[in-house]
């Protein structure tokens, strides 16, 4: 079995060195007084599974050699000097399950890289941030059990972090599409079927283009001919036309219509839609119909129209209201000369989708009831 060698060095500048094997699973170098870690020799240990530099003086450390360790699941980097990570290199480890930086001295941590397959453990002084992408893909009760929070004295922080959400159009200050656009494919291919709805809300408000955000589909649709080789202004065009097209589809289609911004749309080119936007939405309560079990109205199904929603938000209802609460949504209904359909039934079908998916009808419930942060 082949040795490999990982140096490291102390506050004085000693370079010690300790040999593994590199068919090791674990690789240990807890209390060595350690600095600063080559890990560069790391990238023979295929097997490694678990990387361990807890109770150091580490003040930096380059993850890179850890992008070739493919099954990876642990790193413990705790009760070190670091000021700052960067999580980057571990954006294609699939396999890492466990990241704990706490008891360090870290100022900022961008999570996207991790955000989708990693527990984190840190400390709660950390400003946290991620890629817009990701702002509807968790509410904040998952967020609690995705990332750990320890306070001073080592307890834990119950409240989910703070996170500070960085649209592409900030980041487009900073950053060259061509840097952009590979985060943003990162992330899709992390993104499983159940969250393309939050995805692509995120992605176009993300972009600056939250009018479009209702796009029941493949958000990778959304990318369909764009590449790293334009520019920011010339990528966002280019989405907003596909989005377009998609959205074009879907009300063709008798799709949903919520979180399309009819206002925001008459000042752009997407005006197109609008005609079709208004007859749609009128429809979209025509084919509903709201189920009655006793006292209770069971009124998900309003819930995935434009009409609906907004009058439920309005009014204050719930999912489930009495006969006095769907008085009040009728009488709405009635001033816009709509009538709803309604069911008495002994047991109630909980089948609400209609032609929306159950990812975009996951989304507005948590929506609805506050459940993002």
């Amino acid at each position: 079995m082949e040795d490999i060698v990982i140096r490291y060095w102390s506050p004085h500048g000693r370079q010690e060195e300790t040999k593994f094997q590199s068919s090791h699973s674990k690789i240990d170098l807890v209390m060595r007084a350690a600095q600063r870690v080559d890990l560069q020799n790391i990238t023979n240990c295929t097997n490694l599974e678990v990387l361990d530099l807890s109770n150091n003086m580490l003040d930096e450390i380059d993850l890179s050699p850890l992008s070739m360790c493919s099954k990876l699941v642990e790193l413990r980097l705790k009760n070190n000097h670091l000021t700052h990570l960067n999580l980057w290199p571990l954006v294609d480890s699939t396999s890492l399950k466990e990241i704990d930086i706490s008891n360090n001295r870290i100022h900022g941590l961008d999570l996207t890289p991790i955000f989708l397959k990693s527990r984190v453990r840190m400390d709660a002084s950390v400003v946290v941030s991620a890629d817009y992408i990701l702002r509807f893909l968790f509410a904040s009760e998952s967020l609690t059990s995705s990332f750990h929070l320890i306070r001073p004295d080592g307890a834990p922080w119950t409240a989910p972090p703070v996170i500070i959400w960085n649209t592409y159009v900030d980041l487009s200050k900073t950053l060259l599409w061509r840097i952009i656009y590979p985060r943003i494919e990162s992330v899709l291919a992390m993104v499983s079927k159940d969250k393309w709805f939050g995805a692509q809300r995120g992605l176009l408000e993300g972009i600056g283009i939250g009018e479009l955000a209702g796009y029941d589909g493949n958000p990778n649709n959304l990318l369909d001919n764009v590449d790293s080789s334009v520019s920011f202004e010339e990528a966002r065009h280019m989405i907003f036309d596909n989005a377009v097209e998609l959205l074009d589809e879907q009300i063709e289609n008798n799709g949903p219509t919520l979180f399309l911004d009819i206002e925001h749309l008459k000042r752009t080119r997407a005006s197109k839609l609008i005609p079709h936007i208004v007859e749609r939405r009128k429809r979209e309560i025509e084919e509903i119909t709201i189920q009655m079990k006793g006292s209770k109205v069971f009124l998900h199904p309003l819930l995935l129209t434009y009409y609906g929603y907004s009058i439920m938000k309005a009014t204050g209802s719930g999912l489930i209201t009495d006969s006095n609460g769907f008085n009040i949504i009728k009488n709405a209904f009635r001033e816009l000369d709509i009538e709803i359909i309604t069911k008495k039934v002994v047991s109630v079908n909980r089948s609400y989708l209609g032609i929306a998916s159950k990812s975009m009808y996951n989304h507005v419930v948590d929506f609805f009831e506050g459940r993002f942060d």
